[in-house]
């Protein structure tokens, strides 16, 4: 059974050079959980994106009902 560290050469023997990818680490994250914090985090932007439109498009309306309450009197009609 092969060892998961890669160890140097013939100088530097039992000197560790570098890790495999399949060793594991105390507290290290499983593969699941990153990309379970990855969409959390694709999902928090996704809902501020669409907060800040609709605080975006709140303004626009704001404003159209602003015209259109100055501008009414133009547009009304005549038999009232």
């Amino acid at each position: 059974m092969g060892s998961k560290w890669i160890k140097g050469g013939k100088a530097a023997w039992g000197a560790i050079k570098g890790v495999l990818p399949d060793t594991k680490f105390k507290g290290q994250k499983t593969v699941g959980q990153v990309k379970l914090d990855a969409a959390k985090s694709k999902l928090k932007m996704a809902k501020e994106k669409l907060e800040q439109t609709f605080k975006k498009s709140d303004e626009s309306l704001k404003k159209l009902k602003k015209t259109v309450k100055k501008t009414r009197h133009y547009y009304a009609p005549k038999d009232f």
